[in-house]
């Protein structure tokens, strides 16, 4: 029931609650619902007492199963699938933060995710108490999914080398991020990539690419460098499986005649350009593909549940929920927000033609068609 209810809109218990009464004739055909629909509280101390690892766990596998199915019925070929670039950051619940901060518990839900790039979901999370705590977490969240053969990118926060050597450990390659907190590997190679080494660089094709695009109100380029010559780094064989140094120098041109201009700086264990190319630009997408929907789709962070566990799996639900949508999305053409609305105003029809969707016979009949 409260997955139906958060894909039909609801964001909180008393809406999901209101969702059960208002369609409680039609949860009657699957739900025997004995002592009628539960109260909010109710259905709040029930979600929480579910082991949320377990849980999310189960669920991953069934949409991996799924997502890979439709992959060969769209592709037909298997061997044309992307290395998958995985994307960790994390995200802070911050309604779950209670006032009193000397109470135990009070501070706000920090989580920190993997999401897959070929997937489109998140196929791991870890729980911390706070941001602070995301670096060991890393770890923890690294054994807990199979980062072989993929790239594994984070934030300048998580580029230690710990983090990489559990990368190399699981048989993964990594793409770090560096700024100031990295003292003087950072300011090394950032004086490395000066303008006379990126013309340079820009003469082979095996160590620089550019895109162009339109986004929004402006020109975006983007140009790519790589390099293995890092003999010169020191300290260098500190860092498990370091091959190669690289930049991204983004240019926005607005249509109001005003620029922009950053540059960022990058660790790796790959040294294809193409290939670091992508895990740049792609490990955006656990902000764009996630987080940004967590909270604008979903409203995860007004999640005022003041148990952590029933924050916990009522952002998971949110989870399923919006992999549920983005898996339906190209079917309906509208934005993830619109899905739910309607799914608000014709429950019934609409959850059946989404669960029609999800059904791979039924996909294979729409997409032959």
């Amino acid at each position: 029931m409260t997955l139906f209810a958060v894909l039909a809109n609801a964001n909180e218990w008393k809406e999901i609650e209101a969702f059960g009464i208002k369609k409680e004739k039609w949860l009657r055909r699957f739900l025997e619902l004995l002592n009628g629909i539960p109260s909010d509280d109710t259905i709040r101390v029930v979600i929480s007492s579910i082991n949320s690892n377990y849980f999310y766990n189960i669920v991953v596998e069934f949409f991996m199963e799924i997502i890979n199915n439709l992959t060969e019925i769209v592709n037909q070929k298997n061997e044309d699938k992307e290395q998958d670039i995985l994307s960790i950051d994390g995200k802070t619940s911050c309604g779950s933060k209670q006032n009193d901060t000397n109470v135990e518990g009070s501070k706000a839900l920090h989580t920190l995710n993997a999401y897959s790039s070929n997937y489109g979901i998140c196929i791991g999370q870890v729980f911390v108490n706070e941001k602070s705590n995301e670096i060991p977490a890393v770890k923890d969240l690294l054994k807990i999914i199979d980062i072989k053969d993929t790239v594994v990118t984070w934030d300048a926060l998580n580029t230690q080398k710990s983090t990489v050597e559990e990368v190399i450990k699981h048989k993964g390659n990594y793409l770090g991020a560096l700024k100031g907190n990295q003292g003087l590997l950072y300011n090394d190679i950032k004086d490395y990539f000066e303008e006379e080494v990126l013309e340079e660089l820009k003469g082979n094709k095996a160590n620089y690419k550019i895109t162009k695009e339109k986004e929004h109100s402006a020109i975006v380029t983007r140009e790519y460098f790589l390099t293995t010559d890092i003999n010169w780094i020191y300290g260098r064989k500190d860092w498990k499986g370091f091959k190669s140094i690289g930049s991204e120098r983004k240019i926005i041109k607005r249509n109001n005649g005003t620029m922009s201009q950053e540059e960022r700086y990058f660790i790796c264990s790959i040294d294809d350009i193409v290939l670091f190319s992508r895990a740049v630009r792609d490990h955006w997408g656990i902000e764009n593909g996630l987080h940004w929907h967590l909270d604008f789709t979903f409203k995860d962070d007004k999640n005022t549940t003041l148990s952590k566990t029933g924050a916990k799996n009522l952002q998971i639900m949110k989870k399923i929920a919006l992999t549920i949508l983005k898996m339906v999305q190209n079917f309906y053409n509208v934005s993830l927000k619109m899905i739910r609305y309607r799914l608000s105003l014709d429950y019934e029809n609409e959850i059946s033609n989404i669960f029609k969707l999800l059904d791979v016979e039924g996909l294979k009949a729409v997409l032959n068609k």
